[in-house]
């Protein structure tokens, strides 16, 4: 008969599927509880430790942004036309390790107009991109060749980071930039320290012209029951589109720093922070290489993302 009371309480665990995780760690000695707590103060150095680290990482891509805004301003200027890049400019292969000569098509001359900048260069790469592409409907299409440029601004205190999507005067929207900011708790909060329940989201509100709106659609629906049964009524709902991004679900009115999702809402803002890190870390520094297909699914971004990237996901649950 085995007297190990650890071994005892894990098996009477196993065999109870009522017993939850709380059920089992009452059972436990009262010494091994002691152990168990010496490693909860363990870890809560580790995440001061991981709080300071992740603090300097923002610092030290706060100091870089400059220089690569600068080339992304460039990048604007040859996608929109405003600047002619050199012979120079221009000495590398369009793809890495593809002859030249492999993509030209002597059937396909110059235009007799001349072609201005890259047309479509952005809604181009977003199909491109697995988790985005998904989110383009064929509504969306004509709305994105619109899309000029995108940019991400970071700042400090709070620690948050904006996507500006930049467009041209259009008949969609009111204005010509749209953002997305991300607010992000890099500390672990006082009374809680070990909960992390995602980033306050900020949605862009009121930019769709009158009648533009692709996100809503209306629907005829037969009243069953009341005064008015037999009877059609429309009614306005949620329709698929990548402009979904701009408008993601209100989590709590007075969303603070510490409040607590539900799984659901957990779900859903941890879903829409990753396609916001993936515009930052991924489409905006290399959006040529989604153009030119040179990035075409997650095997490829993973060799770009590294361990780097991995740790970055650990700061955003901190």
């Amino acid at each position: 008969m085995d007297n190990n009371p650890v071994a005892k309480a894990a098996n009477e665990a196993e065999h109870d599927d009522e017993l939850n995780i709380q059920d089992y760690l009452r059972t436990l000695p009262k010494s091994v509880k002691s152990r168990v707590c010496a490693l909860k103060k363990l870890q809560l150095e580790v995440i001061n430790i991981e709080s300071e680290f992740y603090n300097k990482i923002h610092e030290l891509e706060m100091e870089f942004a400059p220089r690569f805004d600068s080339l992304y301003s460039k990048r604007k200027q040859i996608v929109t036309g405003e600047y002619e890049p050199s012979a120079e400019e221009c000495d590398v292969p369009i793809i890495f390790g593809l002859p030249a000569e492999t993509l030209n098509d002597e059937s396909d001359p110059e235009p007799p107009e001349p072609i201005k900048g890259i047309p479509d260069f952005w809604l181009t790469l977003l199909k491109e991109v697995d988790n985005i592409g998904s989110m383009i409907q064929e509504h969306d299409e004509p709305i994105l060749r619109h899309l000029i440029d995108i940019c991400v601004e970071l700042k400090s205190n709070p620690n948050e980071f904006s996507l500006f999507f930049h467009f041209k005067p259009n008949e969609y929207f009111e204005q010509t930039v749209l953002e997305k900011k991300y607010t992000i708790r890099m500390t672990p909060i006082e009374n809680d320290p070990f909960s992390y329940d995602g980033p306050i989201v900020t949605k862009s509100l009121g930019f769709w012209k009158e009648g533009k709106n692709v996100t809503q659609t209306t629907i005829k629906k037969k009243q069953k029951k009341g005064n008015n049964a037999g009877k059609f009524i429309s009614k306005v709902v949620k329709a698929d589109s990548f402009f979904n991004f701009f408008d993601p679900v209100e989590i709590n009115k007075d969303l603070g720093m510490g409040c607590e999702l539900d799984d659901d809402e957990r779900e859903m803002v941890e879903a829409d922070f990753e396609i916001g890190q993936l515009f930052r870390d991924q489409v905006i520094p290399r959006a040529v290489l989604f153009y030119t297909g040179e990035i075409v699914d997650d095997g490829l971004l993973d060799q770009f993302e590294g361990e780097e990237d991995e740790d970055e996901v650990i700061l955003n649950k901190i």
